[in-house]
This record gives C-alpha cells, sequence and structure tokens, in this order.
C-alpha cells in the first residue's frame, strides 16, 4: 500500500467518508484539501493531502487538519495558502507553529471572523491513534485563533 492510500484509509478511519476535494497550487507546491462533514458537530473538517511530500522542507513528515464552521470556501483558501507559507518559508513545522497575517490572503478575514491566525498542535480531540500513521507520518489540527488568543 502506498503512503497515499494509507492516509487516505487513516482519515476515513477517523473522519468518516469524505464529501469533496479540492486541488491547491502555488509555483510548484500542490496540496489537496479533502472535506469530512461527520468528524466535528456542526464542522466541515478540511485534510491536508500531500504536504507530507514535502516533508524534507519543513523538518516533518505530516498532514493537518482543519475544523471550521463558517465560510468554507474562504476558509480552505486561507488554510491551502497557510500552508504554503509554511513550505516556500521552510519552517520547522509542528506542534506550536503560527502563522499570522490572514488578511493577507483574503482581505478583511480577520474583521469578519475575528481571527487573526492560525495555531497547528496535536490532534488532542481525536483518539490517540489518530496521531500517527505507519509509525513515521505526524498529524496535527489546526485552529483559528484571534489576537487576544495569539497572546
Amino acid at each position: 500500500m502506498s503512503l497515499g492510500e494509507s492516509i487516505l484509509d487513516h482519515y476515513e478511519l477517523f473522519l468518516g467518508k469524505y464529501i469533496g476535494v479540492d486541488k491547491y497550487t502555488s509555483g510548484e507546491y500542490v496540496i489537496q484539501l479533502l472535506g469530512f462533514d461527520r468528524t466535528f458537530k456542526d464542522c466541515l473538517t478540511f485534510a491536508s493531502f500531500g504536504l507530507s511530500n514535502y516533508s524534507n522542507l519543513i523538518n516533518n513528515s505530516c498532514e493537518v487538519i482543519m475544523p471550521v464552521d463558517d465560510d468554507y470556501d474562504n476558509c480552505a483558501v486561507v488554510f491551502a495558502n497557510a500552508l504554503f507559507y509554511v513550505l516556500q518559508q521552510q519552517m520547522d513545522f509542528g506542534r506550536g507553529t503560527i502563522i499570522e497575517g490572514l488578511d493577507n490572503i483574503i482581505a478583511d478575514f480577520s474583521k469578519r471572523h475575528n481571527k487573526t491566525a492560525i495555531y497547528f498542535t496535536e490532534p488532542y480531540v481525536l483518539p490517540e491513534e489518530f496521531s500517527k500513521i505507519e509509525d513515521h507520518l505526524k498529524m496535527y489540527i489546526a485552529f483559528f485563533i484571534s489576537e487576544k488568543e495569539l497572546e
């Protein structure tokens, strides 16, 4: 089984059947976001698919999920672009990574949602078995956070 198949199987085991997928590109980077509508009550959960292809750039073999409860299309664009920023800056990615400047992606996003950054952490809201795939690929969860939460 390929790593991609393992990731997809892992997602479907813990998040349910995905309901859609969108492809995002930025220069040489390509990431897909899969959508799951039954993981968290009243949320659509986006799951990255392809971030792990760039593990050498960010010193981490990983994928990320992000639950959102509103403005799904814009949230997906902001999430994908935050991941591209991590790749472009070749950040040492992991728990505690914060991406600010969401209004640089979509104007007035922060004002409309009262969220100014994305915070990445371990997926503590899911069973512990979700946190790794094949003992080497790590899973993270991302949340939009406010300026106050950022402090």
